[in-house]
């Protein structure tokens, strides 16, 4: 099954950024079942620690629709966390009255954009190695995923206003674009294809640093797959 550039063996490449400090990171889908709003795959990330030069963990992704939420109610985030990380994504702002309650779920569409819940599970290909110092996966990613580059390329991340029980919480985020430019090469040198979507999200524990964001883009495949033979 796949959704626009979401399909198995699709790969997204960027960094995430921690405070001063940037990583590579390499994204590679193994599975995704928009049924049951499911996604799984492999997060590599290079040098997080000097010990490590490349950790790679396998991940699931719960996708938001009508079965999944924006309100996660796990993983030690609140419902006020989640409205402020939510709303750092702009196109958050296009479908928040279509949010049905009480777990502000929507209507499965065919959206321009995919938000989703990723969640390391375990290091790969040794599953047993569970301490790494310097390394913790009990957080979460909230991701975006967006398809409609042409409307989002200039967009960048604001500070915003969540109002929560007559209270109004002033939130702060980095002004970095939540989207990484793409060289398409000089006027006389040679063209190369935008990606075909771009990821941004943010890493959330409740102990760690706010807003360590990531920014991926898809690299389209050299060569189409889409052939049959008679």
């Amino acid at each position: 099954q796949s959704y626009h550039c979401l399909y198995p063996s699709a790969t997204f490449t960027g960094t995430q950024k921690s405070g001063q400090s940037s990583y590579n990171i390499t994204v590679t889908i193994i599975d995704i079942d928009l049924a049951m709003s499911f996604l799984c795959g492999y997060f590599c990330i290079c040098w997080l620690t000097p010990d490590w030069p490349e950790l790679t963990t396998y991940f699931d992704a719960e996708i938001i629709g009508s079965q999944q939420g924006f309100l996660t109610q796990k993983w030690g985030a609140s419902d006020q966390d989640d409205m402020v990380h939510w709303q750092q994504f702009p196109a958050f702002c296009h479908i928040r009255n279509k949010l049905k309650w009480p777990c502000l779920t929507m209507p499965d569409c065919d959206w321009d954009t995919l938000f989703m819940q990723w969640k390391e599970r375990f290091l790969v290909p040794d599953h047993k190695v569970n301490d790494i110092n310097g390394v913790d996966f009990a957080g979460f990613y909230y991701i975006c995923v967006d398809f409609n580059l042409q409307s989002s390329m200039s967009t960048t991340l604001h500070p915003t206003v969540v109002l929560k029980d007559s209270e109004t919480i002033v939130s702060t985020s980095p002004q970095d674009s939540s989207v990484q430019s793409t060289s398409l090469g000089s006027p006389n040198g040679p063209h190369f294809p935008p990606p075909a979507a771009m990821m941004s999200g943010f890493y959330y524990h409740e102990k760690l640093e706010l807003y360590q964001q990531l920014s991926l883009s898809h690299i389209p495949e050299a060569f189409s797959s889409m052939f049959k033979f008679h």
